[in-house]
């Protein structure tokens, strides 16, 4: 009878079997699809008490912080929000507080009014989980007879020595031209 024969296992046999099995594993693993991380969409709210207050009163910003899983929006607690101040004109932007989210994925934030400006509050998100979104809320701030709203660095205050004519006052009267509140300001 005819025997097979068989060659004698040595370490370099050994060795390339090795290589190539993991070789073809590593193969396999590359052409395997990678599962994208869901990544889920946040919102966060903001809203001031007031948008129109007097110099050094209280602005008290409220809001809340959820991410939408499963075509629902949960709350997000315990997470950590910036509050920046937008002063009105050419000063810059500044971090004003760094907070949590309550238990209801809410928050509270109480600032004197110093100023007019735009106040942002700001998610960063969690890499990989959940997206960074913001809220604003414009705040106007009555001054020693002035006021500047809309809020915006390119909107000063007026008076009627800046406007010099009668002018048709429609909404509201934030500079306070109409004195007699008849719809006509600077008469």
């Amino acid at each position: 009878m005819n025997q097979p024969m068989t060659r004698p296992l040595t370490r370099s046999t050994v060795r390339r079997g090795v290589v190539a099995l993991v070789s073809a594993l590593a193969l396999l693993l590359s052409a395997a699809p990678a599962q994208a991380a869901t990544v889920y969409p946040t919102s966060v709210t903001t809203k001031a008490a007031s948008d129109t207050v007097k110099r050094t009163s209280t602005v008290t910003l409220k809001g809340t912080l959820k991410y939408k899983k499963g075509g629902k929006w949960q709350v997000l607690s315990g997470r950590t929000l910036t509050v920046y101040f937008d002063p009105a004109g050419p000063v810059k932007k500044r971090k004003v507080k760094v907070l949590k989210t309550g238990t209801a994925g809410s928050y509270t934030y109480k600032a004197k009014a110093l100023n007019s400006g735009t106040w942002t509050v700001t998610f960063g998100g969690a890499k990989g989980k959940l997206r960074s979104a913001n809220a604003r809320e414009s705040v106007c701030v009555w001054t020693s007879g002035r006021w500047q709203c809309p809020v915006t660095p390119d909107n000063p205050d007026l008076d009627c020595k800046d406007i010099r004519k009668t002018v048709r006052i429609t909404g509201k009267d934030y500079h306070r031209l109409d004195g007699d509140h008849d719809g006509w300001g600077c008469e």
